[in-house]
């Protein structure tokens, strides 16, 4: 008859050692099959609901290499067909702009810069010279210029333009004997005729140069020029212009009109004639 018996093995450590062999350190297959998908270029696409760990390589493609063109050219012919635009609008386009006589005459686009006595002396300090007043007359304009009192040797001149630098004129200022006389400046006058006939785009433009001991020394209306324009340029664009202030070297208002009523201006006197 079958009978079990149990007898106790005893077995030491070095019957279950294990050594491997080299290059044999392979991680442990999974006995799950690899369903991840491929795209179009053959990478891994990350399954579903992973973590999107897996790193794919990036590569550039060009249009070529999938049977497109690399270049897209367009060519555009010579436009034959005739454009009908009415008689009136071609002879509205032809002819010159007419303008009133009220628009067409001349004007300072300035304002006369002894009007402002205290911005006057200011520019003159600083600048050697300063445009001192300036009127129109019927088929020329005129005015005076202040200089600093250097050196007895000067020269002024009022360089002018009618067709906007294409071409300038030099004119020579005359010296002017002053009714009260001054060491500190001196007063030069000029008097440029227009031209008998100025386009209606064209404008006049001029500035001052005062040459003393070999340096020459620029009055333009801080970097503007002084210009004398059309009326209807005028209007137009000071139309939204503001009020500028200025303020002396001492911190004075030189801007008294409509600011500071109380103060004294000569603004009142900007088509009269010099402030002496």
């Amino acid at each position: 008859m079958p009978i079990d018996v149990t007898i106790p093995l005893y077995l030491s450590n070095e019957d279950f050692s294990f050594v491997a062999a080299p290059n044999s350190q392979k991680a442990p297959r999974s006995s799950c099959p690899d369903v991840r998908q491929l795209d179009d270029d053959g990478e891994a696409v990350p399954a579903a609901g992973g973590t999107g760990a897996t790193k794919t390589k990036k590569r550039v493609t060009f249009a070529d290499s999938k049977g497109l063109a690399l270049t897209s050219v367009k060519v555009f012919s010579q436009f034959t067909d005739p454009i009908d635009i009415p008689a009136s609008i071609q002879d509205m386009l032809r002819a010159p702009p007419t303008l009133t006589p009220e628009d067409s005459r001349l004007v300072l686009d300035f304002p006369q810069p002894s009007s402002d006595y205290l911005l006057f002396r200011q520019n003159l300090e600083a600048n050697q010279v300063s445009l001192e007043h300036c009127v129109l007359k019927e088929k020329a304009f005129a005015g005076t210029i202040k200089v600093k009192n250097v050196s007895y040797e000067k020269a002024v001149t009022l360089r002018v333009t009618f067709d906007s630098w294409k071409s300038h004129l030099d004119v020579a200022c005359q010296y002017m004997k002053d009714a009260y006389p001054s060491s500190y400046s001196d007063t030069f006058c000029y008097e440029v005729a227009l031209p008998a006939e100025l386009p209606p785009h064209q404008h006049v433009e001029f500035a001052v140069c005062y040459e003393v001991g070999g340096a020459k020394h620029w009055d333009s209306n801080q970097g503007r020029n002084y210009c004398i324009v059309r009326s209807h340029v005028k209007s137009g664009r000071h139309a939204d212009r503001r009020m500028e202030m200025h303020f002396d070297r001492y911190g004075s208002p030189t801007c008294s009109h409509g600011l500071f009523p109380d103060w004294p201006s000569y603004a009142g006197f900007e088509d009269v004639g010099p402030y002496y």
